[in-house]
């Protein structure tokens, strides 16, 4: 728990139990009802009283002698990270990101073993976006679709990658394990770039977009026609890409401790 402060809200008994909530540094941490006191300047009598209905409630779990922070909260604050929604936490960053590099940004999300455009800003020099929102596209081809691989799990990794490749049979896979040694490349360094996979003409560069629970839940993608994504602008892109991507995740309540995470 942080050190905010609990506003008084005239409800006294609601108020009590917050104080003693707002105790708990961290859900691993046990203390006592004596240290609840001190800690809070409530009577001892109180606390024993308060503490007790918390855990009956399932807000504090009581361990011997000693109370811990309980799993409705766990409950709770996973609704609530359930609640965030990527596409509006992304769509300030979709715009920045378009406005940085006057070309279109994209957001993608995995549905089963495809990839699906939650949201499209586009470029002012582009005459029609280069994908349709809410249309599949293969999960195995192009930089957004090996993003939202990357980070999976291993035997995750390859149950989507065959059943991609078995859905969208027109963009075949020669080599499981040179896919899956791109994608750990991908991985490492933070960022996926292609050019032409999907569309001839389109080149693209994206990077991923986790949540609180470190899970990933988009692809932060750049697609720029292959005629203007040359050495110079790519090398100008990436970092941008790459920046949009970590401020959404910032948004999304993620704190990365990872090297290369975002």
């Amino acid at each position: 728990m942080d050190s905010t402060v609990i506003r008084d809200t005239k409800v006294g008994v609601l108020d009590k139990a917050m104080r003693i909530l707002q105790v708990f540094p961290g859900g691993d941490v046990a203390l006592t009802p004596q240290q609840i006191a001190r800690s809070t300047g409530m009577p001892l009598p109180t606390v024993y009283r308060l503490a007790h209905v918390l855990s009956e409630h399932g807000w504090l779990m009581k361990e011997g002698q000693q109370f811990r922070l309980g799993m409705t909260l766990l409950r709770l604050g996973a609704m609530v990270a359930e609640g965030i929604d990527v596409r509006s936490r992304s769509l300030p960053h979709l715009r920045w990101l378009k406005e940085q590099t006057s070309e279109n940004s994209e957001l993608y999300i995995r549905s089963n073993e495809s990839r699906v455009a939650l949201e499209v800003v586009r470029s002012p020099h582009n005459l029609g976006a280069f994908v349709e929102i809410g249309a599949p596209l293969p999960l195995h081809v192009g930089a957004g679709g090996k993003v939202l691989l990357a980070w999976l799990p291993d035997q995750e990794q390859s149950d989507l990658i065959a059943a991609s490749v078995a859905l969208y049979s027109n963009y075949p896979l020669s080599d499981m394990q040179a896919l899956k040694s791109v994608l750990a490349q991908i991985r490492d360094k933070g960022w996926a770039m292609s050019e032409g996979e999907r569309a001839s003409d389109v080149g693209a560069i994206a990077a991923p977009i986790f949540d609180v629970s470190k899970q990933i839940v988009g692809a932060m993608v750049l697609a720029v026609p292959i005629v203007r994504l040359g050495e110079k602008e790519r090398a100008a892109y990436v970092p941008l890409v790459c920046d949009a991507a970590r401020r959404a995740s910032l948004d999304m309540g993620y704190l990365a401790q990872e090297k290369h995470a975002i």
